[in-house]
């Protein structure tokens, strides 16, 4: 008897944030979708923990309030603060992303009451996987894995099997998404290929539950250990009095990962807290490798890579969750599109071009920052590739064949010889102010607006306006709010020091916005017809002399929308302006239907 065939527009493979949030976003749009993750459940083992300015905003479109988002996150003041120590309550140097103008940047350009969030992708997952239980569009099938697909030029099968039963069964569908995370099977047997180093370093962590407000010195997120007895650990505060993260280096393959048994781990974060004397409960242990690497191609026929399948970055900047968040709303409201007859297939060539540019730019940020932290090290007089040399030479087997007393001497003897180095720090006010200097210096590894904000698509379902990018000496940690066509649309008050309606407000992910000047005029013949511009071609008008802006405040919104009053901008579904032209516009149903064939090719 064959194997059962079910049918869905869209089969997402992974339910991860990035494809529970590709979810989320087909489902505003009114497509349905089967959702399918190995997993038994949801994961409970943390491993991204930062969310930023751009993934809240997209989340909150989704329905998700900002009061539900923070609920579980870490205090704001907490999760402003880095800390750089020998043991955790020693230290030596912090950045705090509230002090001087950097906060104030962020609440200049946010409708959000908060500028990121230091929230566990486990609390995370716990709230998108509310939302999509409660969409009569998604049905999730956990427990579910996919092992194989066949395309052809109306669909993907895939098969699909029951872990808990065993029994296999076929999805058609029209797409699929793999978000099956880094090391994507759906990838592999595209063939697609990663491009970019595949170990920059192993890494073993545990997830241990803890109350550490009398243990640390300074309330932060993220403490980084130079300490000997735990050298190159971090612990992340997933929230002060409750959930941590501790990671530790592995020297492989002169160290072995199965070493770092939970007993191991136990010690090492002792010793990195520098407190034999605290209760520790580890809840699981993982490990994981640091690469740095980006797909050649997002697309291979009606399949598509989403999140980490398509993108693996170090931790070091945060940017690995969010972009995959990004994947996902840049992609899902084109699949609506074409699969509602709006648009072309040819739409969904714009994915890779878009998101393609953006995740190689976040790698190789993401990169920079990781070889950066080495900056803080040297200050001290340590050179990293000794160290890095000492440390797989004590792991070797050389050493390991030595007797256990003989070898316990050489390590105590290069502890005590790289704790001399590091209280050098508290003996030569020189060492002091180098240190602090390169700590200061890591400050753009956690203030990233221009990355969060900033980005801009230059090729993909845009109309360029010959308009230069907006001119920044940082694109990192400087943003500069623009209207360009491919920039995020920015925030700023309609309402001028009211500050009830953002600008925003306006979009709205169901449909492109035609944002007009309060001069633009329209074609006579054309004014009862723009009323069917939305059912027609998907675009919702606003015209800005209809609005409630004060009288006063008009000229600031067409100053900050960078266009006269008689220009206009068509927004995209995601928020990104696809075209401007900033004078001289007639509404006409023509111009509409010729800018949307132009952009969306409809």
């Amino acid at each position: 008897m064959s194997a059962r065939t079910v049918s869905t527009p869209v089969l997402i493979i992974g339910a991860g944030p990035s494809g529970m949030v590709s979810a989320l976003c087909l489902a505003k749009r009114g497509i349905d979708c089967i959702l399918i993750e190995r997993r038994q459940g949801l994961d409970t083992h943390p491993k991204a923990h930062e969310l930023s300015a751009r993934s809240i905003e997209i989340l909150h479109e989704l329905g998700l309030g900002y009061d539900e988002l923070s609920a579980e996150a870490s205090p704001a003041e907490d999760a402003a603060k880095v800390l750089f120590c020998d043991t955790i309550g020693e230290e030596f140097g912090c950045i705090d992303l509230r002090a001087g103008s950097i906060g104030r940047k962020y609440r200049e350009h946010l409708e959000a009451p908060m500028p990121y969030l230091n929230l566990s992708q486990v609390e995370l997952e716990k709230i998108l996987h509310k939302h999509v239980a409660a969409s009569p569009r998604i049905q999730s099938l956990y427990n579910h894995q996919w092992n194989s697909f066949e395309q052809d030029e109306e669909g993907v099968t895939s098969r699909i099997e029951n872990r808990a039963t065993g029994e296999t069964f076929t999805i058609r569908s029209q797409y699929v998404l793999c978000a099956d995370g880094a090391g994507s099977r759906g990838r592999k047997a595209l063939g697609i290929e990663m491009r970019g180093p595949d170990k920059l370093l192993d890494v073993v962590n545990a997830y241990f539950q803890a109350d550490l407000r009398h243990v640390v010195r300074t309330r932060g997120k993220l403490y980084f250990i130079f300490s000997p007895k735990a050298p190159g650990s971090v612990f992340i505060a997933h929230h002060v009095e409750k959930r941590w993260v501790f990671h530790h280096p592995v020297a492989t393959p002169y160290e072995k990962i199965e070493e770092y048994t939970p007993e191991v781990m136990q010690k090492k974060i002792k010793a990195a807290l520098g407190r034999d004397d605290v209760e520790i409960r580890i809840t699981s242990t993982s490990h994981w490798r640091m690469t740095a690497q980006v797909a050649d191609r997002f697309r291979s026929g009606r399949v598509f890579l989403v999140g980490d399948a398509a993108h693996r970055f170090p931790p070091t900047g945060g940017l690995g969750m969010n972009s995959g968040i990004g994947d996902a709303h840049n992609l899902a409201w084109k699949l609506a599109m074409v699969l509602d007859r709006r648009a072309p297939p040819a739409l969904l060539d714009s994915y890779e071009a878009e998101r393609r540019p953006v995740s190689q730019t976040n790698c190789d940020e993401s990169r920079l920052n990781y070889e950066r932290m080495g900056e803080v090290a040297e200050a001290f007089g340590i050179n990293v590739k000794d160290a890095r040399w000492l440390t797989e030479t004590l792991s070797s087997s050389t050493m390991r064949a030595l007797p256990k007393k003989l070898r316990a001497f050489a390590e105590r003897q290069a502890q005590r010889y790289a704790e001399s180095v590091l209280s050098r720090y508290h003996r030569d006010p020189s060492v002091r102010e180098r240190v602090l200097s390169a700590i200061a210096q890591q400050k753009s590894h956690f203030d990233r607006i221009g990355l969060d904000l900033g980005y801009t698509y230059e090729e993909g379902a845009i109309l360029r306006d010959g308009s230069p990018p907006a001119a920044s000496d940082d694109h990192v940690s400087s943003y500069v709010p623009s209207t360009r066509p491919g920039a995020r649309f920015p925030h700023f008050w309609l309402d001028g020091n009211d500050r009830r309606q953002s600008s925003r407000s306006l979009i709205d992910y169901h449909a492109s916005t035609l944002l007009v000047g309060a001069a633009a005029t329209a074609r006579p013949s054309d004014v009862e017809a723009l009323d069917q511009v939305e059912s027609l071609h998907g675009v919702r008008l606003f015209k800005l002399g209809a609005a409630e802006i004060p009288a006063c405040h008009v000229a600031a919104v067409h100053t900050a929308l960078q266009i006269e009053p008689d220009g206009a901008l068509l927004i995209r579904p995601d928020g990104h302006v696809a075209w401007r032209q900033p004078r001289g516009v007639t509404l006409s149903v023509v111009l509409i239907a010729s800018i949307v064939r132009q952009v969306y090719g409809a």
